[in-house]
């Protein structure tokens, strides 16, 4: 990301598309990938993408279920303020278009320096690293946009997650109460 300009803090999301965001990435079967932030046109995308995630899926990624996205969180989801958070997406070109393999979102909290992380992995794609990918890189851009710790929630269901988490170096520990894992990092301590 050498040379990339930092886009200005802006409340109205008309922040300029941060396009040196965008990579090529290789999963563990060699298949070309490109990361990059997600837009506001790819909302066709992502309703796709959710489309064919399983009921498992979406539980983990929501800890509950989701039949549908609503037009608000279709909004929510893909107008970013590029100078605060960090919304990507690990897309493919198929034959027809560009589709959605999984995405990653470090979105800040009410204190600025902290940012909650969700990522989501379509089935089909899962096993390939690409939820590793899109949370190593959206972690590198967090930290450049000065957020200094991140966290989220995970099922204890979620094996595959807790073990990213593990292998990313996150802290994971069970909140007996709520009945998950949080898994917290510290960005400020040079880790990822």
């Amino acid at each position: 990301m050498g040379g990339c300009e930092m886009p200005e803090s802006s409340d109205d999301f008309r922040t300029p598309y941060p396009k040196c965001y965008q990579t090529k990435a290789f999963t563990r079967d060699g298949s070309e990938i490109t990361i990059r932030p997600i837009t506001p046109e790819d909302a066709p995308l992502l309703v796709e993408f959710f489309n064919v995630l399983s009921k498992l899926t979406i539980f983990f990624r929501f800890l509950r279920g989701v039949k549908y996205l609503t037009p608000m969180w279709i909004k929510r989801f893909t107008h970013i303020n590029y100078a605060q958070d960090v919304a990507m997406v690990a897309t493919e070109e198929t034959e027809s278009h560009e589709r959605i393999l999984g995405v990653c979102r470090i979105m800040r909290q009410s204190e600025i320096i902290r940012g909650e992380i969700a990522v989501v992995v379509g089935d089909a794609w899962q096993r390939r690293g690409i939820g590793t990918i899109l949370m190593e890189r959206s972690i590198s851009i967090a930290r450049k946009l000065g957020i200094r710790s991140i966290w989220g929630i995970v099922s204890p269901e979620n094996t595959k997650m807790l073990a990213m988490a593990n292998k990313l170096g996150f802290s994971v520990q069970l909140d007996a109460e709520a009945g998950v894992y949080e898994m917290k990092m510290e960005l400020s301590s040079g880790q990822a």
